[in-house]
Protein backbone atom coordinates (compact mmCIF):
# COMPACT_ATOMS: atom_id res chain seq x y z
CA UNK A 1 0.00 0.00 0.00
CA UNK A 2 1.61 3.12 -1.03
CA UNK A 3 1.68 5.97 1.65
CA UNK A 4 -0.28 8.72 1.46
CA UNK A 5 1.79 12.08 0.60
CA UNK A 6 2.59 14.08 3.67
CA UNK A 7 3.64 18.09 2.46
CA UNK A 8 6.73 19.42 3.77
CA UNK A 9 5.13 21.78 6.67
CA UNK A 10 3.68 18.76 8.16
CA UNK A 11 6.48 16.90 8.13
CA UNK A 12 8.98 19.67 9.63
CA UNK A 13 6.24 20.21 12.32
CA UNK A 14 6.86 15.99 12.75
CA UNK A 15 10.12 16.85 12.76
CA UNK A 16 10.00 19.89 15.48
CA UNK A 17 8.08 17.79 17.76
CA UNK A 18 10.60 14.75 17.50
CA UNK A 19 12.98 17.71 18.64
CA UNK A 20 11.28 19.16 21.13
CA UNK A 21 12.76 18.07 24.62
CA UNK A 22 9.17 19.86 26.46
CA UNK A 23 6.81 17.71 24.02
CA UNK A 24 6.31 14.33 25.99
CA UNK A 25 7.24 11.28 25.42
CA UNK A 26 4.34 9.90 23.52
CA UNK A 27 3.93 12.92 20.99
CA UNK A 28 7.66 12.49 20.05
CA UNK A 29 7.16 9.05 19.80
CA UNK A 30 4.10 9.51 17.33
CA UNK A 31 5.63 12.25 15.45
CA UNK A 32 8.65 9.47 15.12
CA UNK A 33 6.64 6.75 13.92
CA UNK A 34 4.77 9.43 11.51
CA UNK A 35 8.40 10.12 10.32
CA UNK A 36 8.66 6.18 9.53
CA UNK A 37 5.99 5.69 7.43
CA UNK A 38 6.12 8.76 5.45
CA UNK A 39 8.15 8.03 1.68
CA UNK A 40 9.42 11.48 1.53
CA UNK A 41 12.85 11.98 1.46
CA UNK A 42 12.80 14.92 3.95
CA UNK A 43 11.91 12.16 6.40
CA UNK A 44 14.84 10.27 6.36
CA UNK A 45 16.40 13.23 6.68
CA UNK A 46 14.75 14.26 9.42
CA UNK A 47 15.17 10.89 11.49
CA UNK A 48 18.86 10.83 10.34
CA UNK A 49 19.53 14.59 12.03
CA UNK A 50 18.03 13.34 15.28
CA UNK A 51 20.10 10.56 15.39
CA UNK A 52 23.12 11.39 14.54
CA UNK A 53 23.37 14.92 15.68
CA UNK A 54 22.19 15.17 19.04
CA UNK A 55 24.28 13.45 22.16
CA UNK A 56 23.75 13.76 25.80
CA UNK A 57 24.03 16.07 27.95
CA UNK A 58 21.94 17.78 25.18
CA UNK A 59 18.26 17.80 26.23
CA UNK A 60 17.19 16.61 22.70
CA UNK A 61 19.34 13.50 22.72
CA UNK A 62 17.14 10.18 24.01
CA UNK A 63 18.39 6.41 24.11
CA UNK A 64 14.89 4.90 23.63
CA UNK A 65 13.80 7.57 20.96
CA UNK A 66 17.29 7.32 19.20
CA UNK A 67 17.70 4.18 18.94
CA UNK A 68 13.81 3.71 17.63
CA UNK A 69 14.63 6.31 14.95
CA UNK A 70 17.86 4.15 13.84
CA UNK A 71 15.74 0.85 13.76
CA UNK A 72 13.42 3.20 11.48
CA UNK A 73 16.15 4.20 8.93
CA UNK A 74 17.13 0.31 8.51
CA UNK A 75 13.17 -0.69 7.99
CA UNK A 76 12.37 2.17 5.59
CA UNK A 77 14.55 0.37 2.73
CA UNK A 78 16.33 3.88 1.63
CA UNK A 79 20.02 3.20 0.50
CA UNK A 80 19.96 7.09 1.16
CA UNK A 81 20.31 6.35 4.89
CA UNK A 82 23.64 4.34 4.88
CA UNK A 83 25.69 7.04 5.80
CA UNK A 84 24.26 8.40 8.52
CA UNK A 85 23.54 4.65 10.12
CA UNK A 86 27.44 4.78 9.82
CA UNK A 87 27.96 8.36 11.51
CA UNK A 88 25.98 6.62 14.59
CA UNK A 89 27.71 3.67 14.45
CA UNK A 90 30.93 5.08 14.82
CA UNK A 91 29.65 7.99 17.40
CA UNK A 92 31.29 6.68 20.94
CA UNK A 93 29.29 9.24 22.17
CA UNK A 94 26.19 7.52 21.51
CA UNK A 95 24.65 4.43 24.28
CA UNK A 96 25.44 0.52 23.07
CA UNK A 97 21.61 0.62 22.55
CA UNK A 98 22.13 3.41 19.57
CA UNK A 99 25.04 1.69 18.07
CA UNK A 100 23.71 -1.48 17.85
CA UNK A 101 20.66 -0.40 16.49
CA UNK A 102 22.43 1.52 13.87
CA UNK A 103 24.58 -1.63 12.87
CA UNK A 104 21.23 -3.62 13.03
CA UNK A 105 19.40 -0.79 10.82
CA UNK A 106 22.45 -0.87 8.46
CA UNK A 107 22.89 -4.82 8.04
CA UNK A 108 18.95 -4.32 7.29
CA UNK A 109 19.64 -2.64 4.53
CA UNK A 110 21.86 -5.16 2.47
CA UNK A 111 19.26 -6.93 1.29
CA UNK A 112 17.62 -3.82 -0.27
CA UNK A 113 17.73 -2.86 -4.12
CA UNK A 114 20.11 -0.11 -4.86
CA UNK A 115 22.82 -1.13 -2.18
CA UNK A 116 26.29 -1.61 -2.40
CA UNK A 117 26.12 -4.77 -0.05
CA UNK A 118 30.32 -5.13 0.14
CA UNK A 119 30.30 -1.79 1.42
CA UNK A 120 27.84 -2.86 4.26
CA UNK A 121 29.91 -6.10 4.91
CA UNK A 122 33.12 -4.07 5.13
CA UNK A 123 31.38 -1.65 7.16
CA UNK A 124 29.84 -4.30 10.01
CA UNK A 125 33.08 -6.41 9.82
CA UNK A 126 34.92 -2.87 11.01
CA UNK A 127 33.10 -3.39 14.29
CA UNK A 128 32.53 -7.07 14.37
CA UNK A 129 35.49 -7.47 16.82
CA UNK A 130 34.47 -4.18 19.15
CA UNK A 131 34.70 -4.40 22.83
CA UNK A 132 31.21 -3.79 22.74
CA UNK A 133 29.78 -7.23 23.38
CA UNK A 134 25.83 -6.28 21.90
CA UNK A 135 27.58 -4.03 19.21
CA UNK A 136 30.01 -6.91 18.16
CA UNK A 137 27.29 -9.67 17.92
CA UNK A 138 24.92 -7.28 16.03
CA UNK A 139 27.55 -7.00 13.52
CA UNK A 140 28.37 -10.63 13.15
CA UNK A 141 24.65 -11.62 12.94
CA UNK A 142 24.71 -9.17 10.10
CA UNK A 143 27.74 -10.45 8.61
CA UNK A 144 26.13 -13.98 8.36
CA UNK A 145 22.86 -12.80 7.10
CA UNK A 146 25.41 -10.95 4.36
CA UNK A 147 26.55 -14.61 3.58
CA UNK A 148 23.34 -16.00 3.50
CA UNK A 149 22.13 -12.88 1.02
CA UNK A 150 24.85 -14.02 -1.47
CA UNK A 151 24.61 -17.88 -1.31
CA UNK A 152 20.57 -17.83 -1.93
CA UNK A 153 20.96 -15.51 -5.25
CA UNK A 154 22.53 -19.53 -6.15
CA UNK A 155 20.95 -21.65 -3.79
CA UNK A 156 17.33 -20.37 -4.13
CA UNK A 157 16.53 -20.60 -0.85
CA UNK A 158 14.06 -18.08 -0.40
CA UNK A 159 11.57 -20.13 -2.72
CA UNK A 160 12.12 -22.75 0.35
CA UNK A 161 11.81 -20.35 3.46
CA UNK A 162 8.71 -19.93 5.21
CA UNK A 163 9.15 -16.15 5.74
CA UNK A 164 6.19 -15.64 3.23
CA UNK A 165 4.26 -16.38 6.19
CA UNK A 166 5.99 -13.41 8.60
CA UNK A 167 5.98 -11.00 5.00
CA UNK A 168 1.97 -11.53 5.25
CA UNK A 169 1.93 -10.31 8.92
CA UNK A 170 4.38 -7.98 9.28
CA UNK A 171 4.69 -6.83 5.48
CA UNK A 172 6.95 -3.66 6.44
CA UNK A 173 9.56 -5.60 8.87
CA UNK A 174 13.17 -6.64 7.85
CA UNK A 175 13.73 -8.99 9.98
CA UNK A 176 17.61 -9.81 11.23
CA UNK A 177 18.12 -13.46 9.92
CA UNK A 178 16.00 -15.76 8.14
CA UNK A 179 13.65 -18.33 9.35
CA UNK A 180 15.03 -22.14 8.04
CA UNK A 181 14.25 -23.48 4.88
CA UNK A 182 11.27 -25.84 4.94
CA UNK A 183 12.68 -28.82 3.92
CA UNK A 184 14.85 -28.76 7.37
CA UNK A 185 11.31 -29.59 9.24
CA UNK A 186 12.87 -28.79 12.85
CA UNK A 187 10.15 -29.82 15.70
CA UNK A 188 9.42 -26.81 17.97
CA UNK A 189 11.43 -28.61 20.76
CA UNK A 190 14.43 -28.60 18.53
CA UNK A 191 14.27 -24.86 17.63
CA UNK A 192 13.89 -24.21 21.11
CA UNK A 193 16.86 -26.47 21.83
CA UNK A 194 18.81 -24.31 19.35
CA UNK A 195 17.79 -21.15 20.28
CA UNK A 196 18.55 -22.30 23.95
CA UNK A 197 22.58 -23.57 22.89
CA UNK A 198 24.71 -20.99 23.44
CA UNK A 199 27.83 -23.39 21.62
CA UNK A 200 26.03 -22.65 18.41
CA UNK A 201 26.88 -19.38 16.55
CA UNK A 202 24.39 -16.46 16.96
CA UNK A 203 22.99 -16.64 13.61
CA UNK A 204 21.43 -19.99 14.04
CA UNK A 205 19.97 -19.08 17.33
CA UNK A 206 18.42 -16.22 15.59
CA UNK A 207 17.12 -18.42 12.63
CA UNK A 208 15.27 -20.85 15.30
CA UNK A 209 13.49 -18.09 16.93
CA UNK A 210 12.36 -16.58 13.43
CA UNK A 211 11.74 -20.41 12.54
CA UNK A 212 9.87 -20.45 16.25
CA UNK A 213 7.84 -17.70 15.38
CA UNK A 214 6.54 -18.74 11.78
CA UNK A 215 5.61 -21.42 13.92
CA UNK A 216 3.66 -19.54 15.97
CA UNK A 217 2.19 -17.75 12.71
CA UNK A 218 0.96 -21.10 11.07
CA UNK A 219 -0.89 -21.81 13.96
CA UNK A 220 -2.76 -18.45 13.64
CA UNK A 221 -3.19 -18.86 10.22
CA UNK A 222 -4.61 -22.59 11.34
CA UNK A 223 -7.20 -21.54 13.73
CA UNK A 224 -5.25 -23.83 16.17
CA UNK A 225 -3.59 -22.98 19.35
CA UNK A 226 -0.47 -20.59 18.89
CA UNK A 227 0.30 -21.58 22.55
CA UNK A 228 2.91 -24.47 22.37
CA UNK A 229 5.27 -22.95 20.22
CA UNK A 230 4.63 -19.43 21.58
CA UNK A 231 5.73 -20.24 25.15
CA UNK A 232 8.66 -22.45 23.86
CA UNK A 233 10.18 -18.98 22.07
CA UNK A 234 9.00 -17.63 25.49
CA UNK A 235 11.74 -19.49 27.34
CA UNK A 236 14.68 -17.75 25.27
CA UNK A 237 14.24 -14.64 27.34
CA UNK A 238 16.35 -16.30 29.61
CA UNK A 239 18.62 -17.90 26.48
CA UNK A 240 22.39 -17.97 28.27
CA UNK A 241 25.18 -15.85 26.29
CA UNK A 242 23.42 -13.03 24.67
CA UNK A 243 21.52 -9.98 25.64
CA UNK A 244 21.26 -9.68 22.20
CA UNK A 245 19.59 -12.49 21.57
CA UNK A 246 17.25 -12.27 24.59
CA UNK A 247 15.82 -8.30 23.44
CA UNK A 248 14.96 -10.12 20.28
CA UNK A 249 13.62 -12.87 21.56
CA UNK A 250 11.32 -10.05 23.27
CA UNK A 251 10.64 -8.14 20.21
CA UNK A 252 9.93 -11.21 18.33
CA UNK A 253 6.98 -11.42 21.26
CA UNK A 254 5.52 -8.32 20.69
CA UNK A 255 5.02 -9.07 17.32
CA UNK A 256 3.21 -12.25 18.05
CA UNK A 257 1.07 -10.69 20.76
CA UNK A 258 0.06 -14.41 22.65
CA UNK A 259 -1.11 -13.68 25.73
CA UNK A 260 0.44 -17.18 27.27
CA UNK A 261 3.53 -14.93 27.14
CA UNK A 262 2.48 -12.29 29.37
CA UNK A 263 4.15 -14.13 32.38
CA UNK A 264 7.52 -14.63 31.05
CA UNK A 265 7.71 -11.22 29.83
CA UNK A 266 6.54 -9.79 33.18
CA UNK A 267 9.16 -11.59 34.80
CA UNK A 268 11.82 -10.20 32.46
CA UNK A 269 11.13 -6.94 32.99
CA UNK A 270 11.39 -7.67 36.86
CA UNK A 271 14.13 -8.96 36.70
CA UNK A 272 16.32 -5.59 37.45
CA UNK A 273 19.96 -7.27 36.67
CA UNK A 274 19.20 -8.49 32.90
CA UNK A 275 20.28 -5.96 30.37
CA UNK A 276 18.16 -2.95 29.96
CA UNK A 277 17.76 -3.29 26.49
CA UNK A 278 16.43 -6.70 27.41
CA UNK A 279 13.97 -5.33 29.73
CA UNK A 280 12.75 -2.47 27.36
CA UNK A 281 12.00 -4.85 24.61
CA UNK A 282 10.08 -6.80 26.85
CA UNK A 283 8.04 -3.82 28.48
CA UNK A 284 6.95 -2.74 24.77
CA UNK A 285 5.99 -6.40 23.64
CA UNK A 286 3.81 -6.52 27.07
CA UNK A 287 2.04 -3.29 25.57
CA UNK A 288 1.32 -4.76 22.45
CA UNK A 289 -0.51 -7.66 23.83
CA UNK A 290 -2.25 -5.63 26.59
CA UNK A 291 -3.75 -3.68 23.93
CA UNK A 292 -4.90 -6.71 21.99
CA UNK A 293 -5.96 -8.40 25.12
CA UNK A 294 -8.07 -4.64 25.83
CA UNK A 295 -8.82 -4.08 22.15
CA UNK A 296 -11.71 -4.41 19.45
CA UNK A 297 -9.06 -6.82 17.42
CA UNK A 298 -10.52 -10.00 19.47
CA UNK A 299 -13.77 -11.49 19.19
CA UNK A 300 -15.57 -12.11 21.77
CA UNK A 301 -15.52 -15.65 22.30
CA UNK A 302 -11.67 -15.69 21.75
CA UNK A 303 -11.55 -12.85 24.48
CA UNK A 304 -13.65 -14.81 26.74
CA UNK A 305 -10.84 -18.00 26.63
CA UNK A 306 -7.98 -15.49 27.49
CA UNK A 307 -7.51 -15.07 31.67
CA UNK A 308 -8.26 -11.67 32.59
CA UNK A 309 -5.26 -11.60 34.96
CA UNK A 310 -3.21 -11.38 31.73
CA UNK A 311 -4.39 -8.14 31.06
CA UNK A 312 -3.96 -7.19 34.74
CA UNK A 313 -0.67 -8.72 35.05
CA UNK A 314 0.68 -6.94 31.92
CA UNK A 315 -0.77 -3.70 33.29
CA UNK A 316 0.27 -3.56 36.80
CA UNK A 317 3.52 -4.71 35.64
CA UNK A 318 3.45 -1.71 32.97
CA UNK A 319 2.46 0.77 35.48
CA UNK A 320 5.06 -0.30 38.48
CA UNK A 321 8.22 -0.13 36.41
CA UNK A 322 7.74 3.44 34.89
CA UNK A 323 9.19 4.56 37.54
CA UNK A 324 12.25 2.25 37.52
CA UNK A 325 15.98 3.48 37.80
CA UNK A 326 16.90 3.08 34.05
CA UNK A 327 15.57 5.92 31.95
CA UNK A 328 15.19 3.29 28.58
CA UNK A 329 12.82 0.89 30.83
CA UNK A 330 10.89 3.55 32.74
CA UNK A 331 10.46 5.36 29.44
CA UNK A 332 9.56 2.13 27.61
CA UNK A 333 6.87 1.37 30.37
CA UNK A 334 5.46 4.62 29.52
CA UNK A 335 5.11 4.07 26.11
CA UNK A 336 3.98 0.71 26.53
CA UNK A 337 0.39 2.01 28.21
CA UNK A 338 0.51 4.39 25.55
CA UNK A 339 0.42 1.69 22.92
CA UNK A 340 -2.01 -0.23 24.44
CA UNK A 341 -4.22 2.31 25.07
CA UNK A 342 -4.09 3.54 21.40
CA UNK A 343 -4.30 -0.03 20.20
CA UNK A 344 -7.83 -0.53 22.69
CA UNK A 345 -9.42 2.80 21.83
CA UNK A 346 -12.47 2.39 19.06
CA UNK A 347 -11.66 5.99 17.85
CA UNK A 348 -8.15 4.95 16.99
CA UNK A 349 -6.54 3.32 13.93
CA UNK A 350 -2.82 3.95 13.41
CA UNK A 351 -0.49 4.80 16.47
CA UNK A 352 2.04 7.12 14.14
CA UNK A 353 1.16 10.55 13.67
CA UNK A 354 -0.87 10.97 10.07
CA UNK A 355 -1.05 13.60 7.64
CA UNK A 356 -4.13 16.04 8.10
CA UNK A 357 -4.09 17.53 4.87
Amino acid sequence: MTPKPVSETELRQWGSCLLNPSATLVDRSRALWGLRHAAEPLALELLADFVCNYVKPSPIANDLLQHEAAYCLGQRGNPEAIPYLLEAIRNDKHVVLIRHEAAEALAALSGCDGVNIDEIEKSLKEFANSSITELAETCQVGLKRIEWIKSKKTKHEASQSPCDLAVQFFPNTIDPAPSFTTDENYTDEQLRDLLMDPSKDLFTRFRAMFTLRDHVLQAIMDKTSPEKPASLLAEGLTAPGSALLRHEVAFVLGQLTVACTVPPLSTCVRQINEHPMVRHEAAEALGSILGELEGKFLTSNVKSSVPKEYENQARDVLKEFTKDKEPVVRESCVLALDVADYIASPEQFQYAAVPQN
